[in-house]
């Protein structure tokens, strides 16, 4: 199926879950691009276009997740050198126990550089969605995954 590209092109839909197993999972992936991001697809800086125009491409309304989970006075922790990372705090309405997590209505997205930010993190979602404890063998994998992604 053809839509619309955000570059103005006629491109192929990307079907998200050849990318992203579960759908908990892609709901966080939407969720992470579309409210810890600035900017829209015709004026984000280019890491922040690219993630954009994939969400676009896969059926996601970044615009309406933005007013869905960023209130008026949103928490966001900006990109800076020292931090070398960019978090933005998601609201949920407290009635809706499929976003809530652990009884919390706020949830913490974070984005930036990948050996920093793996190295803050404790657990991760197994190919089921599920919340796991991030073993040692298994940031060692993704250690280097982020090592050979960076040739």
């Amino acid at each position: 199926m053809k839509i619309p590209n955000p570059d103005g092109l006629e491109s192929e839909k990307i079907v998200m879950e050849n990318l992203v197993q579960g759908e908990h999972a892609r709901r966080l992936l939407f969720q992470a691009v579309s409210c810890n991001t600035i900017g829209t697809h015709t004026d984000a800086q280019a890491t922040e276009l690219a993630m954009l125009k994939l969400v676009t491409r896969c059926d996601c309304d970044y615009q309406h997740q933005r007013q869905q989970y960023l209130s008026k006075d949103m928490l966001r922790f900006a990109f800076t050198s020292q931090r070398k990372r960019m978090s933005t705090v998601l609201e949920f309405d407290a009635d809706d126990e499929e976003q809530l997590e652990h009884g919390y209505a706020k949830r913490l997205h974070t984005k930036g550089a990948s050996e920093q930010i793996l190295e803050t993190c404790t657990h991760y979602l197994n190919d089921e969605g599920v919340k796991t404890v991030l073993s040692d063998d298994v940031k060692a994998e993704i250690a280097n995954t982020i090592v050979n992604y960076a040739k």
